[in-house]
């Protein structure tokens, strides 16, 4: 892909410019190619003009809206809201959405549809639309009556024509209805918004219905939990023959009196036992003093200080029997004492014990009576209040004004075929830009010359003939058109590539068909005769042979029949008068073309040619699609490549070029074919080809 960067000479040699800037795209090239199209551009932008005033004059069905204004506000009676548990007043931004979003609902849509019977309109049902009103109205479906395909489509195309929004900083939004008609659009927008109110009664009155619901169930449980307790607590009392708190405190005072005694006994029981070992270890060891000491026995005392009496031992035994039965008899006191005591002590407990248990668990029962009690009066309360509210219900919006008919939306007709013009204008702006900018082919020498490193010779302008046959006349008798002129400078600049040793054998070659090669080389075997001299134009394609269609047929052979040696070069060519020079026909062989020409009778033709003729013209099959002009480039002087203008690619062109150096033949100069004068000047190259403007005008013939 080539982008166009520079300007080639009107004929011939290349005229190189070096003006800053030849190789971008800058703005002054753009507006250039913008004004060049200009009239393309205009037309496009006057037809979408024309287009989108019949779309909206006579195509698009006007489009009317109605908007219903409603307003949140608090509801009047705090209690309801308390009693049911109906939520306040949506507050923010994001609640309000909630309500925006609830009044396009599927639900609130479907009882609109219901209510205005829309399943029957052709507007919002496409069905209907179709069959072109022969529904009658007495016969239109409802919702539930349509497949849900079709009621999915009505309810979409409903949703559509339904617009909600919030007023800023308020609590005020806006339904809006779009319709075909005004005062459907009204009915739409007050009829949603009187649905929408009423959902939000019908919400609340759901609600308070559930909550009564509750609660008498409620009541019915904790009323049975109450009557349940209040037996319990009877039946403890009845079973436990409770005291009271005094009773209880009072038993409690007494254990821990018998507790304290008990304590105290059981210190003198341990004293008691102590001292009676203490008794048996001293007796044991005869340690009579200790004894006394030991029991502070003054008769064993003075028994000890008489000395009569130390002299008779049985009085001190007696003694001591006397105080060992004492310790017996005191010990076995304290441990009937001790016993009594502890028996006395384990009674008052099991009593505080049963006691304590009893009243505990009777409180608890009072305590748990009384919750259910407040809680069943509680209830009990609320039930009543709900009950009697719950058809006092309201919603916590109101209609702050009501739809009128409504007023045209659309289609905006100046916007549209504004719009469109623009659009139009745009596209074929950017059509001309790209035809400008992006093209695959060469449109320029100086392209052409870039891209293969070898020298143009000329630039070809199409020929002015709408067959083939009437192109030698046309040559003959219009010497002066601007594409015979371009002939004569490139036979100009082809002679002159080579003063000292001018081409004898000429070659014109292309990459593929159809890039004007044949027409060439006539029209240069016809300019080279117009010097005087001695010319031979010689058809290397005998594949197609389309040398024919030029000029009709008059020798009685052609080229395989010289070759083959029936006749001579001589009897097989024939002389156009028209022409000035003698032709030398293509013919069909069994044998292939490129041995043909590769053979030796073909080297020995040229050799007869070269020595009959000044000039011999070769045209040859195109190089990318048989070997043939390789082979006939063997015995050229010089190669002619033929590049159609913004036709034939770089790519196409480079391979065509790279045959003839894998064949070592050179290629003497590309020849730019086919240009088209008024593409040419659309695209911006009349300005440095004077040849293909009206500057040339005078110079060239009006052909």
């Amino acid at each position: 892909m080539n982008i166009q960067h520079g300007f080639a000479g009107p004929y011939g040699a290349v005229a190189q410019h070096d003006q800053p800037g030849t190789h971008d795209l800058d703005l002054v090239r753009i507006a250039r190619a913008l004004w060049r199209g200009r009239r393309l551009i205009a037309a496009v932008g006057v037809l979408s003009l024309v287009l989108s005033g019949i779309y909206s004059f006579g195509v698009a069905r006007p489009k009317y809206a109605a908007t219903t204004l409603l307003v949140l506000k608090q509801p009047s009676d705090p209690v309801t809201r308390q009693t049911v548990g109906i939520q306040d007043l949506p507050a923010d931004q994001t609640d309000m959405n909630t309500e925006l979003h609830i009044i396009e609902s599927r639900g609130l849509v479907l009882d609109l549809i219901d209510e205005l019977a829309l399943a029957g309109d052709p507007e919002f049902n496409p069905v209907l639309r179709r069959s072109a009103g022969s529904t009658s109205s007495s016969l239109r479906p409802t919702a539930v009556a349509l497949e849900a395909e079709q009621l999915d489509q009505v309810v979409r195309n409903v949703r559509d024509a339904i617009s909600a929004r919030v007023q800023r900083n308020t609590h005020i939004f806006s339904i809006s209805i779009t319709s075909e008609d005004r005062e459907k659009a009204a009915q739409m927008a007050n009829g949603l918004a009187r649905l929408y109110l009423q959902d939000q009664v019908d919400t609340k009155f759901a609600a308070a219905e559930d909550a009564v619901r509750w609660l008498s169930q409620r009541v019915g449980s904790l009323q049975q939990d109450l009557a349940a307790s209040e037996d319990a607590i009877s039946g403890l009392k009845a079973r436990m023959e409770l005291t009271s708190v005094e009773a209880l405190a009072l038993t409690n005072a007494r254990l821990k009196d018998a507790r304290a005694r008990l304590a105290d006994l059981s210190q003198k029981a341990r004293q008691a036992e102590s001292n009676a070992q203490q008794f048996d270890q001293f007796r044991q060891s005869g340690d009579i003093a200790a004894i006394a000491a030991l029991t502070s026995d003054a008769e064993l005392s003075n028994l000890l200080t008489d000395q009569k009496i130390l002299a008779n031992a049985s009085q001190i035994d007696v003694r001591l029997g006397q105080i060992e039965a004492q310790f017996h008899t005191a010990r076995q006191r304290l441990v009937l004492q001790l016993s009594a005591l502890e028996r006395s002590v384990d009674e008052l407990e099991a009593t505080v014990a049963t006691q304590g248990d009893g009243l505990a668990q009777l409180h608890q029962l009072e305590r748990e009576a009384q919750a259910t009690r407040v809680l069943y009066e509680t209830l009990l309360s609320r039930l009543k209040e709900a009950s009697t509210l719950r058809g006092l219900q309201q919603a916590d919006a109101r209609v702050l004004s009501a739809a009128a008919a409504g007023t045209y939306q659309s289609p905006r007709k100046a916007w549209i075929m504004l719009l469109s013009m623009l659009v139009g204008m745009t596209v074929a702006s950017i059509y001309v830009l790209s035809k400008q900018f992006i093209h695959s082919g060469f449109r320029t020498a100086d392209e052409l010359e870039e891209a293969t490193g070898r020298p143009v010779m000329g630039q070809i302008p199409v020929f002015p003939v709408d067959d083939r046959s009437e192109l030698v006349q046309f040559l003959a008798q219009h010497p002066t058109a601007a594409s015979v002129e371009a002939i004569r400078n490139l036979r100009t600049s082809l002679l002159m590539s080579n003063i000292d040793q001018p081409p004898q054998v000429i070659l014109t070659a292309s990459a593929l068909p159809g890039e004007g090669k044949t027409t060439h080389a006539v029209a240069l075997a016809q300019n080279l005769a117009g010097l005087g001299k001695r010319v031979l134009l010689i058809e290397g394609d005998i594949r197609r042979r389309t040398l024919a269609r030029y000029f009709p047929s008059t020798s009685k052979g052609g080229i395989v029949s010289v070759l083959a040696g029936e006749v001579s070069l001589s009897d097989a060519v024939q002389h156009v008068p028209a022409l000035v020079a003698d032709v030398l026909l293509g013919e069909t062989s069994q044998s292939s073309a490129a041995d043909i020409f590769a053979s030796r009778r073909f080297e020995e033709l040229m050799k007869t040619a070269r020595a009959s003729y000044d000039i011999i013209v070769i045209d040859s099959p195109p190089v990318l699609v048989v070997p043939d002009a390789r082979v006939i480039a063997r015995h050229a002087d010089a190669v002619l490549f033929m590049v159609g203008w913004d036709k034939t690619t770089g790519r196409q062109v480079a391979e065509g070029l790279r045959q003839f150096e894998l064949a070592h033949c050179g290629v003497t100069g590309m020849v730019l074919s086919q240009v088209k004068p008024v593409e040419l000047a659309r695209y911006g190259y009349g300005e440095t080809n004077p040849a293909y403007s009206r500057v040339a005008e005078g110079y060239y013939s009006a052909t």
